[in-house]
């Protein structure tokens, strides 16, 4: 984690990612930017495996 801007930056890998949605299925990836500076974000959609 780091701060930039008064945001506060989180990275995670995409191996990261897929350990902590065990019990989830990744229904989506969404990448956008915020703010003034480029920054690039994911939004990931997550559904309780077994759930319909």
């Amino acid at each position: 984690m780091y701060e930039a801007g008064g945001f506060i930056v989180h990275f995670f890998s995409g191996e990261k990612v897929k350990h902590l949605a065990k019990g989830y299925e990744i229904v989506e990836i969404d990448e956008f930017e915020e703010g003034k500076l480029p920054r690039k974000l994911f939004r990931i959609t997550l559904r309780k495996q077994g759930a319909n």
